[in-house]
């Protein structure tokens, strides 16, 4: 029980010596004995002396019958904060929550031997009426109309003429219908003529109000963007009106916070369309940079200047130190010197390969050069596919040699140039050098057989013996590469559908990283500029560094606007 007759008690003030050489005045109050139970400690070098009016501060934080005591938290807590103020509570005490962050009053000490029955402290701050009036219309959302107001408008609104008068007919004995409406108490209703044990009846919405249950369903934090499915199972046991299934797909398809999460769903992908075959080595090229790979090998280098042949499937991969476009254009260089100049090279957007520098050396060479789309590997998927396989080549090294994966990469190379690729039919090294290369288990198998004498031949014949195969193997090639392409598309198209942007629409941008956990997928809207390719479009996206870039359509989606979905219910039902 709480104290309240107050204790006039007198006061002294006590030398006190607790150990360790400290020392000091206290004041106590002098007394027979303790007005309640209480816990005492004896680590006074750490303690607050609150001198305070226990039945105000009791009261004021719900502790009944019982007097504050300094934890060894608390006190641990104190340490490294200076002396305390044994006047202000709010030292010891963790601040309440309802006060907003405000700190407790000082108490002045000599309040503790006060006779005053009542002491003053300013109230923790509490919600308004108005606050807590527009806490709860965001939680549950604004209020409804009133019966009559419901009633009335049951009885006007031209969408539902057909409900009323399938009422009138069911009440002169027409039982044809599934569904049986009826008026009740001046509302119209709707339920099964074998309704499932325990189904409630389902209240018929005129068309001014169903947005707000569309809104309640769907919106407010209670609903929290569920999806068509749980919105649509939150209204169907309790409201029906006529093209309720699709208004309500149609509004949470339009939910901006559905859209921007993502939650609505990517929009098919578009159907696939390969690069033509080419059938000249080296004529076309893809080039890509692998890295960094951390921790650097011996001589510096993080990364890899990786060139693949689209003909031949034939790769190139040199390491390199840096990614400047003066060390890129060296090593590129460095390989045409050996296969000769290409006609097209295809490559990512990195400022190295697009640099003043790298277009002034390909306009030199007459060289047309090409850009995938941002964030669209799939351009140059060749190029993208090897460099997967590389990656995992060196890591599959032993730990001792990873580091050393430079010195080793003509191997690496060795190995995947010497076997057959899937879609061509043969091997790179084949395809470039017109007959397969001699490795280690050609060594093993002629160190079992009897050498065998290579057949002289004139080097003319040699010459047309070579082209004439090349010939026949590159025929072969681009052959199983079409055929290898068309079934791809084939699979790749069953469930691709070629979305058509117009410009001035409105969409949605897919977001190149991966989001964090609580960070958006998708920006917008942004504004379709104009239609550049058959799957990539001009988009303009507001910012000032990138205001215009060409997207795939693969990234971008319908932006869809619930004011015009309003109109466009009002003008159906109308």
């Amino acid at each position: 029980m709480l104290i309240t007759t107050p204790l006039a008690t007198p006061m002294a003030v006590v030398n006190l010596n607790w150990g360790g050489g400290v020392t000091g005045p206290k004041k106590v109050v002098v007394a027979s004995d303790l007005p309640v139970d209480c816990l005492l400690g004896n680590d006074l070098e750490t303690s607050a002396w609150a001198e305070v009016e226990l039945e105000a501060h009791a009261a004021m934080l719900g502790i009944p019958g019982h007097i504050f005591a300094l934890t060894r938290a608390q006190a641990k807590k104190q340490k490294g904060q200076g002396d305390l103020d044994p006047g202000r509570m709010d030292q010891v005490l963790p601040k309440s929550r309802g006060s907003k962050g405000k700190s407790l009053p000082t108490i002045p000490p000599s309040t503790v031997d006060s006779t005053s029955e009542e002491e003053e402290f300013p109230p923790c701050a509490e919600t308004t009426p108005e606050e807590l009036e527009a806490d709860t219309a965001e939680l549950l959302g604004e209020g409804g109309p009133a019966r009559e107001e419901l009633s009335v408008a049951q009885q006007t609104c031209p969408t539902l003429e057909g409900l009323r008068q399938q009422a009138v007919k069911q009440e002169n004995g027409d039982v044809s219908d599934f569904h049986r409406v009826y008026w009740e108490d001046n509302l119209l209703y709707t339920e099964a003529r074998d309704p499932k044990p325990g189904a409630a009846r389902r209240l018929v919405i005129p068309q001014e109000y169903r947005k707000f249950l569309l809104t309640l369903a769907h919106d407010i934090p209670l609903a929290r963007h569920l999806g068509q499915m749980k919105t649509w199972d939150r209204l169907v046991p309790l409201f029906h009106w006529p093209r309720m299934s699709e208004e309500t797909k149609e509004f949470c398809k339009s939910c901006e916070t559905c859209q921007d999460s993502g939650k609505t769903g990517g929009t098919p992908k578009a159907p696939l369309f390969p690069l033509p075959v080419v059938g000249v080595p080296f004529e076309r090229v893809g080039v890509d940079i692998v890295g960094p790979l951390d921790p650097p090998t011996a001589s510096g280098n993080r990364f890899i200047l990786v060139v693949v042949d689209h003909a031949t499937r034939y790769p190139e991969a040199i390491p390199l130190r840096t990614t400047t476009a003066p060390a890129v254009a060296k090593a590129l260089l460095g390989i045409f010197s050996r296969v000769g100049l290409p006609k097209e090279v295809v490559s990512e957007r990195g400022s190295n390969f697009m640099s003043a520098y790298l277009k002034a050396m390909w306009k030199e060479c007459g060289v047309t050069y090409k850009f995938t789309t941002p964030y669209h590997p799939q351009t140059n998927g060749l190029v993208e596919r090897f460099n997967k396989t590389l990656k995992g080549m060196i890591m599959g090294l032993p730990e001792k040699l990873r580091r050393r994966w430079d010195i080793l990469l003509p191997c690496l190379l060795f190995a995947y140039r010497e076997v057959p690729q899937k879609g061509v039919g043969f091997s790179p090294s084949e395809l470039l050098f017109g007959h397969p290369v001699r490795g280690p288990l050609t060594l093993v198998k002629e160190g079992w057989e009897q050498p065998l004498k290579a057949p002289k031949q004139d080097i003319v014949d040699y010459v047309l013996g070579l082209r004439s195969r090349m010939a026949e193997y590159m025929k072969k090639a681009s052959k199983n590469l079409q055929a290898s392409q068309e079934l791809q598309k084939q699979w790749h198209d069953q469930k691709a559908v070629l979305v058509q942007y117009q410009p001035g629409q409105k969409v949605w941008v897919l977001e190149p990283v991966a989001p964090r956990a609580l960070q958006d997928k998708w920006s917008g809207p942004h504004t379709i500029v104009e239609k550049k390719g058959e799957v990539t479009y001009l988009v303009d996206l507001g910012t000032a560094r990138s205001p215009l870039r060409v997207l795939h359509v693969n990234r971008l989606k319908p932006y869809y606007d619930r004011a015009d979905l309003t109109l466009l219910m009002a003008t159906d039902e109308g």
